[in-house]
């Protein structure tokens, strides 16, 4: 039988995220960010302070030393609160270096404290087949390659990369120093994208050493983390329609009360719960059980095609109000779209769930 409960760790883990986050929240700048590409990266600030960058470091390393189910449960309340910053990417790096047969431990720490930042684009490296070229020189590496479409180049100190090395797909950790940007673009939440370029000789130690499968982990994790993120974005929707319905009212009653808007919500909240409870089991399950990698790509493919429609039909609920700058709704609409569009299709996935 499967417990849905959350302990009173976990629920204190997110309502002090909620309350951190609840303190600096303005949707204006939100929006400005949105149109202008600041770099706000509202929650960020927070998560560091709170020590949420270490929530998977072990406790000899400094860090909480608990599992991918509860930062799974942070990210529900970061994509709430259309929360920006490198926390999935420097939480997903720990992960990998914990896992490597190299001396990453003073990394680890300084990750764990903020004292050094990762960024990474990993899994459209490995869609897009987009990897850095690596070639081994006595105790040097030399790197070359492009990659494409990297978040938070200004705020990392290190990027980690994917690099083909004698036609072994590794990964690197690379300063930040040592790519060059070449070009800029940005998503349609506002986030700067980065092209960067790198041509440099490293110490051969950068080279992560690890089991062949920590790639295929890396991209079921960070694919998971963005339902997670979504999952919360869907929450607040939800949340938003439902007072919406409570207070707009016609024909002198709320219009919570027509049988038409209860049917609409009702079937949002069905859609939204069977998502969050299968994301949550899936996130319960060890890396190496036979079903994880199945049921990330079925958590995938279901927050696809169900969490727009969520963003849709709340739409059309609130009519004109929910298309206005300051009401927010367009936000976390386009931040789950923003999701859809990474880590690959429903046609990759449903390959995924058949192989």
């Amino acid at each position: 039988m499967i417990n849905f409960k959350l302990n009173e760790s976990q629920i204190m883990i997110q309502s002090s995220l909620e309350k951190a986050l609840d303190e600096n929240f303005d949707i204006r700048k939100l929006n400005m960010n949105a149109e202008k590409a600041e770099g706000l990266n509202h929650g960020w600030k927070e998560i560091k302070e709170l020590g949420y960058t270490g929530i998977i470091t072990g406790e000899d390393k400094g860090g909480f030393g608990l599992d991918i189910f509860d930062f799974g449960l942070t990210l529900e309340t970061w994509g709430s609160k259309l929360c920006e910053g490198p926390y999935i990417e420097n939480t997903l790096a720990i992960e990998t270096l914990q896992k490597s047969s190299n001396d990453f431990n003073k990394l680890i720490e300084d990750l764990t404290s903020s004292k050094k930042i990762i960024s990474s684009v990993i899994n459209e490296q490995i869609i897009e087949n987009n990897y850095l070229e690596i070639r081994k020189t006595k105790n040097e590496v030399e790197v070359k390659g492009e990659i494409i479409n990297l978040p938070y180049f200004d705020a990392a100190s290190e990027i980690l990369c994917l690099g083909s090395l004698n036609k072994e797909i590794k990964f690197i950790v690379i300063p930040q120093k040592n790519f060059n940007e070449i070009r800029t673009s940005k998503t349609i939440t506002g986030q700067k994208l980065s092209d960067i370029r790198i041509n440099c000789n490293l110490d051969s130690e950068r080279v992560v050493d690890s089991e062949k499968n920590l790639v295929d982990i890396y991209f079921q994790l960070f694919t998971l983390s963005k339902c997670f993120e979504s999952i919360g974005a869907a929450n607040t929707i939800i949340k938003m329609t439902t007072e919406y319905i409570k207070s707009r009212e016609q024909f002198n009653q709320p219009i919570g009360k027509f049988q038409s808007i209860q049917h609409m919500l009702t079937d949002l909240y069905i859609s939204y719960s069977e998502l969050k409870e299968l994301v949550r089991y899936t996130a319960k399950l060890p890396f190496d059980d036979s079903n994880f990698q199945k049921l990330v790509s079925m958590s995938k493919i279901k927050c696809d095609e169900d969490l727009p429609k969520v963003g849709w039909i709340a739409h059309q609920v609130h009519g004109a109000i929910g298309f206005t700058w300051d009401y927010g709704l367009h936000l976390l609409t386009k931040k789950i779209l923003l999701n859809k569009s990474l880590n690959g299709n429903s046609i990759l996935h449903s390959k995924k769930i058949i192989n």
